[in-house]
């Protein structure tokens, strides 16, 4: 996925080029950015400004080291923006040949050279998985391939390929092909039927079904230490047991050498600007140069209604469709353990942008950037007005702060005050010190007071307080709260595996048992336990290893994490 030189007649830009300090969590007054052009970029120029100006603002905002743009049209124009730094040990600026992980985004090109090799028959979508692999471990349910494709198996979110279960086997939580439920176990299981119908490594196939025919010719497949010092170095929270808040101190974060077909794709700006034209294409109903026009219909078909994209979104092979001022348009983000990414595709406009930051904070994708990038190509091509910047930090404003502010006195004796400040803002005061605080979702405030940084607080409709860990805070008057379930008290503490990937808390509220992960998790029949919100209970817990009294290890979806405290 290296990109050693500009493409080929690109012009290039220089903007806001003042180099600020760009020590971890520091707000810099400037963020470096650079853009270099290909084709005729004229009808762009305004807009390509705005876009500069606002991709900087989220970097700052955040406190984010850089970030990588990719911007394409239909009629051969393209762009890569970068921003920011690649590295913060020793201020390398990002350029547009530097790697960055595109995580989910993946996914659609796994789907890619699944449809491609379903067009040579050697696949049959509607055919279970069972035909191409024999893994003891698949569930008994039957799943076809088209429905591993539109994530609508049933499989679990993230559950190893022989799991530590019971049966040792796969399940599925509802019956295929009737709801959606987002699967990265289902896209791992399709890059294995990959490698089982070619006798090679999927990521061999895939680089040569795909990423090389549109002209990623430098793109991996999979994540290498081989390959490492071509991507920007990454970046993760210093402390990972504290609320993800902006303008935090950030660490170097780890370098993941993996293949799952999920996730593993690494890319320059470049090489997404030519996915991004594919994708246009796509959306127009052409499939060159990877796919005949019929095949390429087939692809954005049978896509299945979900809500995680969004309301009234689809998702069909890797892709979702979402709606953007009205409009549909492709979609998608991608999280690793270093690297958010993002791409929208408006196909009718012929205009795509993907953006990439070289950092993981909570839920954070630059899909703002990319969402505004189309907006602003689009009215450029269409002669319209330039829509204005949105706030770059939307997400983390308090929504009716006033109803929060207040002193708030806690069932175990203690007392904060959330104290209003200018526009929408809110500070936490207790003992003497102060901590920001800024929205972290509906109705829930994350703080960096050092007193109440570990836990977020949740408003709970049912009591008018606000919940931090398994403490209840009410205003006014310390709340009476129901014991704490004697039953559930052993399940308590901290699990994981030493790494980002899983880590939760349980505590105990009254008489339900809460994840900082999963929220409410309840037992079902099985022996097994999941979210209540999870009805069909596609991701599981077994809490049945037990040492003095104490859970031990708590298994997730087949994997097993070792109590810590």
């Amino acid at each position: 996925m290296n990109r050693r030189t500009l493409l080929a007649g690109s012009a290039s830009l220089t903007v806001g080029m003042a180099v600020a300090s760009r020590a971890a969590g520091a707000v810099p007054g400037a963020v470096p950015a650079s853009l270099a052009i290909q084709g005729d970029g004229g009808t762009y120029k305004a807009a390509l400004a705005k876009l500069v100006a606002y991709a900087q603002s989220e970097l700052e905002g955040y406190g984010l080291p850089g970030m990588t743009l990719a911007l394409s049209d239909d009629a051969g124009f393209s762009a890569s923006l970068s921003l920011g730094t690649a590295s913060v040990e020793n201020g390398e600026l990002v350029r547009p040949d530097h790697l960055f992980e595109i995580g989910s985004i993946s996914k659609s090109i796994t789907a890619l050279c699944v449809h491609r090799l379903a067009a040579r028959g050697l696949l049959d979508l509607k055919a279970p998985v069972s035909r191409y692999l024999d893994a003891a471990s698949l569930p008994e349910t039957p799943i076809t391939l088209g429905q591993l494709l539109n994530h609508a198996g049933g499989l679990p979110h993230d559950a190893a390929l022989y799991p530590d279960t019971p049966d040792g086997r796969l399940w599925c939580g509802f019956a295929p092909g009737t709801r959606f439920s987002y699967s990265n176990t289902g896209y791992m299981l399709l890059g294995l039927v990959i490698g089982a119908v070619t006798g090679r490594p999927h990521p061999e196939v895939i680089a040569r079904e795909v990423l090389h025919p549109l002209g990623m010719h430098d793109a991996h497949a999979h994540l290498s230490l081989a390959a490492r010092a071509e991507f920007a170095t990454g970046y993760v929270p210093e402390r990972e047991d504290l609320a993800a808040m902006t303008r935090i101190p950030m660490v170097r974060g780890p370098f993941l050498e993996d293949d799952f077909a999920s996730g593993t794709v690494g890319a320059s700006a470049r090489d997404m600007a030519g996915y991004l034209r594919f994708v246009i294409g796509l959306g127009q109903g052409k499939g060159a140069p990877l796919l005949s026009d019929a095949d390429a219909a087939a692809f954005l078909a049978q896509a299945m209604p979900n809500t995680q994209f969004g309301p009234g979104s689809l998702y069909a092979s890797g892709i979702a469709t979402v709606t953007l001022d009205d409009r549909p348009v492709l979609h998608h983000t991608g999280g690793m353990l270093a690297f958010s990414s993002s791409f929208h595709v408006d196909a009718p406009a012929g205009v795509g942008a993907f953006a990439s930051v070289n950092a993981r904070l909570g839920g954070y994708r630059p899909r703002q950037v990319t969402a505004y990038a189309v907006r602003l190509l689009r009215a450029a091509r269409e002669g319209l007005p330039l829509p204005e910047a949105p706030d770059p930090l939307a997400a983390r404003r308090i929504a009716e702060a006033d109803r929060f502010a207040g002193t708030w006195q806690g069932s175990d004796g203690r007392t904060f005050e959330l104290v209003r400040e200018a526009g929408d803002g809110l500070k936490l005061v207790a003992d003497g010190q102060e901590g920001r605080v800024e929205g972290a979702g509906k109705d829930v405030l994350a703080t960096d007071h050092r007193d109440y940084a570990s836990w977020p607080l949740q408003f709970d409709a049912k009591s008018n307080g606000l919940w931090w860990g398994d403490t209840l805070f009410a205003k006014g008057a310390r709340p009476e709260v129901p014991p704490q379930s004697e039953a559930l008290l052993p399940y308590t503490g901290l699990f994981g595996d030493g790494t980002p990937w899983f880590r939760t808390r349980l505590v105990v509220r009254g008489d339900t048992l809460w994840s900082d992960l999963f929220g409410a998790i309840v037992p079902r029949e099985g022996g097994h336990w999941s979210a209540r919100a999870d009805e069909g209970a596609t991701d599981r817990l077994w809490m049945d290893k037990m040492l003095g009294g104490r859970l031990h290890v708590l298994n997730f979806s087949g994997a097993p994490y070792r109590r810590i405290v």
